[in-house]
């Protein structure tokens, strides 16, 4: 499917991939995959290519491609001159959810959201097994950067990860370092329980987790909003709940006062610190100093590539990219992956203040 929207093309795919998850592993699927590009960017033999990797609840449309107002970090991205992808891993809208339709498949752990009007009561999974791991999520950006290198005759593409996506950017660029030329990373994830993978896969559990709309927005995002003018518009968070709704459904429909829930799978996580030490492109990472701030902030510690560089960003929370400050974290980004520095610092320590303005932190 082909669109344009204000010079910025939008493109959607669904792009070939032996599954290697338990649930579906062997079989073709697709997985989505979103570009937005300036046509002119297309004719340039030099053009710089990214791909977008998206967190635990929102999936790539909806964590960068927000049709609301000049909330899209992609098409601000895209009018900067870059040839822009985002991914949509297993799981997540509009990429297969193998078993996560039956509501009997929801984690016990939530799923009081669907009893009664969805339950009767509290089921035992028809499929009693966690849905995805951090390999099978590196091997689906591995599918992506392929068909990516291909489709546009790039050796190489940058990669943009938020929350969740900072582990399955950086895992991959591990495992893959000839093919990455630069990271970006914000709104870091903590680290995992543990670094090595489970000894039986898949582990025991249920493929679904949810988030109410209370707790994604109240609890994960107004309880950090700590300034008058950390968000610009409002509006935003709603507008933010019924894209994730518009794009699943079945979601739409499982919660119990009709305001929908979000899906996400349950994961398998490992890795992400001993990862950390091994990342050889550059990587700029950002974090909000409202975002759980100093549990974060442990993965720039880790983090041992010769050219790094941390960017404190004030006034924001682990939803930056739609808070005011985004338009910091939209220039770094388009900086970083065309010069490899920001505001002309190619290293160390920064603190962003609310006007964007960058100091030594």
């Amino acid at each position: 499917m082909i669109f344009s929207n204000n010079q910025a093309k939008t493109i959607d795919r669904f792009v070939p991939h032996t599954s290697t998850v338990p649930a579906n592993e062997g079989q073709t699927v697709g997985l989505f995959l979103r570009e937005r590009v300036n046509p002119a960017t297309l004719e340039d033999r030099n053009k710089k290519v990214v791909l977008m990797i998206h967190g635990g609840f929102a999936p790539a449309t909806v964590a960068y491609d927000l049709q609301y107002k000049d909330y899209s970090f992609m098409r601000q991205l895209a009018l900067a001159g870059y040839d822009v992808f985002a991914m949509s891993h297993t799981g997540y809208a509009l990429s297969p959810r193998p078993y996560m339709d039956d509501p009997a498949n929801v984690d016990d752990s939530f799923q009081a959201e669907l009893i009664p009007h969805i339950l009767k009561e509290k089921t035992l999974p028809h499929y009693p097994f966690k849905l995805v791991s951090s390999q099978t999520e590196w091997d689906e950006i591995a599918t992506i950067v392929d068909f990516i290198c291909e489709l546009r005759q790039v050796a190489q593409v940058s990669l943009v990860g938020w929350s969740t996506g900072t582990p399955r950017s950086g895992g991959y660029a591990v495992q893959n370092p000839s093919k990455v030329d630069k990271i970006v990373m914000f709104g870091i994830a903590p680290f995992f329980a543990s670094e090595k993978p489970p000894i039986v896969i898949p582990e025991k559990g249920a493929p679904t987790l949810l988030q109410t709309k209370d707790f994604l927005l109240n609890n994960r995002w107004r309880d950090h909003v700590k300034t008058p003018d950390q968000l610009d518009d409002p509006q935003v968070c709603e507008a933010f709940w019924q894209e994730a709704m518009a794009i699943d459904p079945v979601g739409a429909q499982w919660e119990k006062n009709g305001q929908g829930i979000v899906r996400a799978p349950n994961r398998m996580n490992f890795g992400w610190k001993s990862n950390l030490a091994q990342i050889q492109a550059p990587t700029l990472m950002l974090l909000g100093e409202f975002d759980d701030y100093d549990k974060r902030i442990e993965a720039w510690y880790a983090l041992s590539c010769p050219h790094k560089m941390f960017i404190k960003v004030a006034h924001s929370s682990h939803f930056m990219q739609f808070e005011k400050n985004r338009h910091l974290l939209y220039r770094a980004t388009a900086q970083w992956l065309q010069n490899g520095s920001v505001d002309g610092h190619q290293s160390g320590e920064f603190f962003g203040d609310a006007d964007g303005k960058l100091s030594i932190l």
